[in-house]
């Protein structure tokens, strides 16, 4: 069950090539250590993922095929203190304000 887990989602240097399922919006109790990065996951970033509020480091989508504006939701992740990479990816738009949220990454 996806609401049960806790810490640890590693899916790193794969070759997944697929958009991110919306599901993962279930891992309403992951505190840290979601990591998917270097893969070929496409499309946008699911704005469910603004649902896992316990995050407080390891959010890595780091080195994918990820496009689209980064979803507002993601700034409910006040929780989060370090490890948020989006990088290397064809992200557009702004960044969004709400992502000012994140207070602890700032210190």
């Amino acid at each position: 069950q996806l609401d049960q887990m806790s810490s640890g989602f590693y899916l790193s240097s794969n070759l997944l090539s697929m958009e991110i399922p919306t599901e993962f919006g279930k891992l309403v109790q992951m505190g840290s250590n979601f990591w998917l990065e270097s893969n070929s996951l496409s499309s946008a970033i699911p704005t469910q993922l603004g649902k896992l509020i316990l995050m407080s480091s390891g959010f890595d989508f780091f080195k994918n095929s990820l496009s689209s504006a980064i979803p507002t939701e993601l700034g409910q992740l006040i929780q989060m203190s370090s490890d948020f990479y989006l990088g290397h990816n064809s992200l557009s738009s702004a960044i969004p304000t709400e992502l000012g949220k994140l207070i602890p990454m700032a210190d």
